[in-house]
């Protein structure tokens, strides 16, 4: 991945996104969409020593010896509030918790990904075009938004018929905001839920009426 003039800030929280390669629908398969979220969860920790490939390797008593390391809050890099995988792009609300953590998080997620789907459709070269985008969330009101807006992508680009199908989107973080109980630290859903005084019915209902104005849902 070629160097960066961005400059990620730790305490920063910036919207992540990038496309494929001549739109090849890489997140229409299951099994590769969900890689790409075990994958994200696994280079989210400061504490990983090696390639997730190798990691899966492992028998299930060491594999879960390690999970209990890596999935401690105190080792994470950033910190994944919301995200969501369309059939050719993804999309992440991240902040950063440690220096660099951006760049080695999205770097092991984009070439642990390309390895995967190469291996598995036989081909060589970039998936993803060369460099993923980011903006730099500037103020609260923004933050709500573009959650919102990562997370009504599926009705938004037609994969899903009815606005309620969103919350029945296998490969989106809606699910951490709606559930009742602990998420295992896999998404921080508290910076935008504290906007909603912690109501998960509110951020639905803002959810739903994704063209209405975030004062009436406070």
């Amino acid at each position: 991945m070629p160097s960066r003039e961005d400059v990620f800030y730790n305490g920063g929280i910036y919207h992540i996104y990038d496309k494929t390669i001549d739109r090849i629908d890489i997140f229409s398969s299951s099994k590769i969409a969900y890689e790409f979220i075990n994958v994200a969860n696994y280079y989210r920790s400061s504490k990983v020593n090696y390639r997730y490939s190798m990691f899966k390797k492992l028998d299930n008593r060491s594999k879960e010896t390690k999970l209990k390391k890596i999935n401690l809050q105190k080792y994470f890099k950033v910190d994944i509030l919301s995200y969501c995988l369309m059939p050719n792009h993804y999309h992440f609300l991240i902040k950063q918790l440690k220096e660099n953590g951006i760049k080695t998080f999205m770097a092991n997620i984009l070439n642990s990904i390309t390895r995967f789907f190469n291996i598995l459709n036989n081909r060589k070269g970039p998936v993803f075009l060369t460099q993923f985008k980011s903006n730099e969330i500037r103020h609260e009101e923004q933050l709500i938004y573009v959650s919102r807006y990562i997370h009504t992508n599926p009705y938004a680009g037609s994969i899903v018929d009815d606005i309620n199908g969103i919350f029945s989107y296998p490969f989106s973080s809606i699910t951490a905001y709606m559930e009742n109980h602990n998420n295992d630290n896999k998404i921080n859903t508290d910076l935008v839920l504290n906007y909603f005084r912690g109501n998960k019915q509110r951020y639905k209902n803002f959810i739903f009426h994704f063209g209405g104005d975030i004062i009436n849902y406070l």
